[in-house]
């Protein structure tokens, strides 16, 4: 059961290692997840849900994460959360395509260090950090 509470992460990932990685990673830092392993199942579990950030992989067999962000965007127009690309393709191409898409927050590449991924992945949704206030 997902919690309301908490910010809703939707991992788009096809390499189950890492997806459970992230989930890990991202529940023990305050954020609700949900894995789709393709971009089929990602498009059907967004329209049960709308996440608050998304976590996209860009190599998957059934669709590239490019791909399924194009058909998320057209098939519900009003999307407006943000994605964090995380990928082993760290050439100036992908880089770009990242840079034209008006929902991508950030391009992170594989291997991902986990404080990294948990700190961009907070302030993309606006939480305060688990230090602040701290002296």
């Amino acid at each position: 059961m997902l919690d309301a509470a908490k910010p809703y992460v939707l991992i788009i990932e096809d390499t189950e290692d890492i997806a459970v990685i992230l989930q890990i990673t991202l529940s023990t830092s305050g954020f609700e997840t949900r894995h789709a392993p393709n971009g089929t199942q990602a498009l059907r579990i967004f329209g049960e849900r709308r996440p608050d950030l998304i976590l996209l992989d860009i190599g998957m067999p059934d669709m590239n994460g490019w791909q399924v962000l194009e058909a998320i965007k057209k098939q519900f127009p009003d999307a407006n959360m943000p994605v964090i690309v995380l990928t082993a393709f760290d050439d100036p191409a992908n880089k770009l395509i990242g840079k034209l898409q008006h929902l991508v927050y950030r391009y992170l590449t594989k291997p991902f260090d986990p404080e990294r991924l948990r700190t961009t992945a907070r302030e993309a949704v606006g939480m305060a950090s688990p230090d602040a206030g701290r002296s």
